[in-house]
């Protein structure tokens, strides 16, 4: 049985066949956030976007004629930048829904890259050893059965020098006492952006779990401060936290946001290398 697939992919779907959406699926980053006055726009977001993709791709210092794998690649936007930026690459995006897939199966392939988009689970990955320059990962393993074992499959399919280069959500679980929204924080992420297996972070150590897989933790950059804008388009405006909003996609994005602006959110860039024999 192949992993669930998170609910708001549901939304994310039907907003680009509308044509409103775009070919990425994470939030955004701002070097300077927006006034709070400012009216919220989705070019803007979009750019946000792009930007967050630009951080991640220039981390992970892709260069012509590399063989690159994007576990959780969501609608293909990581590996379009990508393909744009070089040329003679062999990429691959993996993701457990069908779906998702056959978006990323509109990007066609330029300078003489070549594209492949493969349905597979990232804690089993269906790749032979050492056969990767770089593995990334944008804002996807959290919905993983395990980040430990996803971090020794991402060691194993890379080569000797490669790199793992990804984004991740951590989150911390208020304390006791802390006045929280009326709902249930962790039912709210579970049905409206689960799976979430490990919702409070108990195994989220990337430098634990980098070294755990044979990879030395090269790079954590806390960019919560830089994604925390993001919720202005994602959660309803002015909503009343003492309420429950109902919908399982409001409740989900309006949790999200109530635990970034608590300082209760890690949003966290980070960048692996794999040993070369003599160095591990």
């Amino acid at each position: 049985m192949r992993p669930a697939v998170p609910p708001y992919f549901d939304y994310l779907i039907d907003a680009l066949r509308r044509g409103e959406g775009t070919h990425h699926v994470h939030l955004g980053h701002w070097d300077e956030a927006p006034p709070p006055v400012a009216a919220a726009d989705a070019a803007e977001f979009a750019r946000a976007q792009a930007r967050l993709d630009g951080i991640l791709l220039a981390m992970a210092g892709l260069a012509d004629g590399q063989a690159v794998l994007d576990v959780g690649c969501g609608f293909g936007g990581t590996l379009a930048a990508a393909n744009t930026a070089h040329r003679d690459m062999a990429m691959v995006g993996v993701n457990v829904d069908a779906r998702q897939l056959r978006i990323c199966s509109g990007v066609a392939p330029q300078h003489g890259n070549a594209l492949r988009w493969q349905q597979a689970d990232a804690c089993s990955l269906p790749f032979a050893n050492a056969v990767f320059d770089r593995v990334l990962c944008i804002e996807a393993m959290f919905h993983f059965a395990s980040r430990r074992r996803f971090f020794a499959e991402a060691a194993r399919v890379l080569r000797p020098g490669g790199l793992l280069v990804a984004s991740d959500i951590v989150l911390r679980e208020p304390p006791t006492g802390r006045q929280v929204p009326a709902f249930s924080l962790q039912e709210a992420l579970q049905t409206g952006y689960g799976p979430w297996p490990d919702p409070w972070g108990r195994d989220a150590d990337h430098a634990a779990l980098a070294r755990a897989a044979g990879l030395h933790s090269d790079e954590i950059r806390d960019a919560s401060a830089a994604t925390a804008p993001s919720h202005r388009f994602t959660a309803p405006r002015d909503a009343d936290m003492t309420r429950d909003p109902g919908d399982p996609a409001r409740r989900a994005a309006l949790a999200l946001k109530w635990l970034h602006d608590e300082g209760l959110l890690r949003y966290l860039y980070l960048r692996c290398v794999k040993p070369h024999a003599e160095q591990s």
